[in-house]
């Protein structure tokens, strides 16, 4: 049980790597962030990246935990919701509605999934 679970965040964890860039740059057009800076040591392709590390962790964590977490899914999602809510409300309170939106699509999508698969 305890393996599936881990399973499952290993997938969440390859997923946000994955598509963090684009979802950061959807992330930072939508909400009309400022361009990131760019010098000798950072490029500004970079900062996709970082502006769409924490949503894309919470949409693929509600998305595969509701999908495929079996039971006390919620609370593995509630316990690895906290690093990400903690990083939203420090750095970002002020569009914190965009990762809740997130979320209710992921719970969604997610709660699509599980029907379809049984």
């Amino acid at each position: 049980m305890i393996l599936r679970k881990l399973v499952l965040v290993l997938l969440v964890i390859v997923f946000t790597l994955a598509l963090a860039s684009p979802l950061g740059s959807l992330y930072s057009r939508l909400l009309n962030l400022p361009q990131g800076f760019s010098s000798l040591i950072i490029n500004s392709a970079w900062n996709n990246f970082f502006n769409g590390i924490a949503p894309a962790f919470i949409l693929f964590l509600i998305i595969i935990f509701v999908a495929f977490g079996g039971p006390r899914k919620y609370w593995w999602i509630a316990i690895l919701l906290v690093p990400a809510a903690v990083f939203e409300i420090y750095f970002d309170l002020e569009h914190i509605y965009f990762p809740i939106a997130l979320g209710l699509v992921g719970w969604s999508v997610g709660y699509l999934i599980a029907k379809l698969r049984y």
